[in-house]
């Protein structure tokens, strides 16, 4: 059966709805294997407040001083990754929690240093996925190795969640804070590339959306079947994408 990519965005992750849970089992149960893929941005910003530190974002990315880095690093796998666990494991024991940093699991590539630490991923290890979705769900922390060396970076989990979905040729679920891609206040059900081109010349489509859209023709382009932004605050918001019903963006 086919691999099924979700990506839980941090505003989704203050409040991850139990139907969610259910949904993500229910499609293993149906012999599919769902990935999580994860980030934190409201639990890092938390973090860094405790220590003065004032969230700095360039180009969508955060700033990821070595400060930073040690921040995300304890949040994302000490907090986050094991909350999300935990909550799946009450329901059906399945859950496992990994990173870049695990087996080897993804390579990276460090970005500009205008960003600091971050880096995105140029590998997937496909073989270490398939070993672990014969028998779990993998929930992924975006923290990534620069492999041969000991530098940790901070990888944008949307962009892991695409690459995931490009090596595995998986569909890919977007849980975010917003419904779909709105345009004139009104959510697009489906957008094509040539769709979103315009959009954007128009500035229909602007800030953080446009990597977002962008991003995801780049990954269906490379390999993944179809990108899907949905709220996650929606009950059942996995079973209403994965059965084709009239929520979110469907990106083609």
């Amino acid at each position: 059966m086919s691999y099924i990519v979700i990506k839980i965005g941090g505003s989704t992750l203050t409040n991850l709805d139990d139907s969610i849970i259910d949904d993500i089992y229910k499609l293993k149960e149906q012999g599919y294997k769902p990935i999580i893929v994860h980030g934190g941005g409201p639990f890092i910003n938390e973090a860094l407040s405790h220590y003065n530190v004032e969230p700095e974002f360039k180009d969508g990315l955060r700033v990821t001083s070595e400060q930073v880095l040690d921040v995300t690093c304890q949040t994302l796998i000490g907090k986050v990754n094991p909350q999300i666990v935990t909550k799946l494991n009450k329901k059906g024991r399945s859950a496992i929690g990994i990173n870049g940093m695990d087996a080897q699991f993804f390579d990276i590539e460090p970005l500009d240093k205008k960003y600091g630490f971050v880096g995105t991923p140029t590998f997937i290890n496909t073989e270490l996925l398939s070993h672990l979705t014969a028998h779990y769900i993998p929930v992924i922390a975006s923290i990534g190795l620069k492999q041969g060396t000991t530098q940790q970076y901070n990888i944008n989990a949307d962009t892991l969640a695409y690459k995931v979905a490009e090596a595995l040729a998986a569909p890919l679920y977007i849980l975010s804070d917003i419904p779909g891609v709105l345009i004139e206040d009104q959510v697009q059900h489906s957008l094509c590339e040539n769709d979103i081109k315009r959009y954007i010349a128009e500035n229909h489509i602007y800030g953080g959306m446009i990597p977002k859209v962008q991003d995801a023709v780049l990954a269906i382009n490379n390999g993944c079947t179809k990108v899907i932004i949905a709220a996650g605050s929606e009950q059942h918001i996995v079973q209403k994408v994965h059965e084709g019903q009239s929520v979110g963006t469907t990106i083609y």
